[in-house]
Order: structure tokens, then sequence, then C-alpha cells
């Protein structure tokens, strides 16, 4: 429990430490027993220099609409997609998505749209 809680309170300074990964895994996953909620989970890999590459992953669950929104981010976000990672200078293994996944949604549909044009 400590553990968790400095895991935590470190994460809040860690805005200087940021490295670039990529993303390694998108899922959908249906939750609950009804299976009518839903959430996506991104894995990802970062190196800092010649360390790593270090992995996470980080989670979304809609509130609304969970199972079109979770269908909807998982067609617009693949493999190999650039991501954004903070993590603990003591130890890269506590990291996280620098916005979480949704500001990894935003900017990868922001980066699509430039594509088209």
């Amino acid at each position: 429990m400590p553990e968790d809680l400095y895991d935590r309170i470190s994460m809040l300074w860690s805005r200087r430490w940021l490295a670039e990964g990529k993303v390694t895994e998108v899922i959908s996953e249906r939750l609950g027993t009804d299976r009518k909620r839903a959430r996506l989970a991104i894995a990802y890999e970062f190196s800092i220099g010649r360390n790593g590459p270090y992995t996470g992953e980080s989670f979304w669950t809609p509130a609304f609409f969970p199972l079109r929104r979770v269908s909807s981010a998982r067609r617009k976000l693949r493999k190999r997609a650039p991501a954004r990672v903070r993590y603990r200078p003591d130890d890269p293994s506590v990291n996280t998505l620098e916005g979480g996944v949704t500001k990894l949604l935003k900017e990868n549909s922001e980066r699509d749209r430039e594509a088209r044009f």
C-alpha cells in the first residue's frame, strides 16, 4: 500500500521526465456480468537512452455509451503509434501515458486528420 501511494505521488512530479514510446497493443474488453460496460486497454513501450525497453499499460473506460465509444476508439488507434510516457527517474518501470489514453486518442486523431490533407 505505501509503495502504491509513493508511485502515484511521484508521478505528479514527473513532468520533466518524458520519453517517446510507441503503442504495442490495443485491446477492447467488455466488463461486468451483463457485459454492457467496456474499456480500452493500451500497452506501450519506451526506452531511456540505452536502458529499456520499459513497458506499461493504461486503461480508458468511458462513462457514456461505452461499447460504441470503445469500439470507435479502437479503430482510431494503431500499433506502433507514437506515445509520450512519463516515468519516475529512479525507477522507470513506474510510468504512465502523458495525459492518459484520452490525450493519446486526441493526438492520434489529429495526426490522422493531417495525413489526409
